[in-house]
């Protein structure tokens, strides 16, 4: 089951220009590097990452919390 509706996706999707989010899954669903953000409550920081990424780390959060837009959502 996808999760399409959590805030750190829509975030996400937003800061890369998308109005909804399917499209911007279906625009990184195939790609070799995609979209990642901070997984911690009160950063919203983005990057490009692998698409399995599940735990890169933040330097400025000082913990492993990069997740990628395909993680989040469920896909990968």
């Amino acid at each position: 089951m996808f999760k399409l509706t959590h805030p750190k996706l829509v975030t996400l999707a937003e800061t890369e220009g998308y109005a909804e989010i399917a499209d911007f899954l279906e625009d990184y669903a195939q790609g070799s590097i995609v979209p990642a953000i901070c997984m911690a409550p009160d950063c919203d920081h983005t990057a490009e990452l692998e698409p399995d990424q599940r735990a890169d780390f933040r330097e400025a959060c000082g913990r492993p919390s990069m997740k990628c837009g395909l993680v989040i959502a469920g896909m990968n």
